[in-house]
């Protein structure tokens, strides 16, 4: 099944099965194939080429480079909650040796500036 075009569009062929698109279509109608790239740093949009037309922008090396920064700051996150965890586990048993008075003042003090905040 072929698209009629309007005689002011021109047609594109997709590379994946060759089914006629408009020239405006970013994805062939029948596969699904991507027609129009769009540069992810200026946003160019070009049919074609590893490499955006505009500003230079090689997008393997660009998405390679955002996968890298996002992996370095999942383990940073990571990091981060496991070092917070610790530290809650380590008051959690440390509380056990402490006085119960030195407990009861850290808590009057905790309320009071909870109170004091509020106001």
């Amino acid at each position: 099944m072929t698209t009629v075009l309007a005689p002011a569009e021109t047609a594109t062929h997709c590379p994946v099965c060759q089914h006629e698109n408009t020239q405006t279509a970013e994805f062939c109608v029948q596969c699904h194939a991507v027609l129009l790239r769009r540069c992810p740093k200026c946003w160019h949009r070009q049919r074609e080429g590893a490499a955006c037309e505009k500003c230079g922008t090689n997008f393997a090396l660009y998405w390679a480079d955002a996968l890298e920064r996002s992996l370095k700051e999942e383990v940073r996150v990571n990091r981060d909650k496991v070092v917070a965890e610790a530290g809650t586990f380590a008051q959690l048993v440390l509380m056990s040796f402490s006085s119960l008075g030195g407990v009861l003042r850290a808590l009057v003090s905790r309320l009071l500036a909870i109170r004091l905040s509020r106001r």
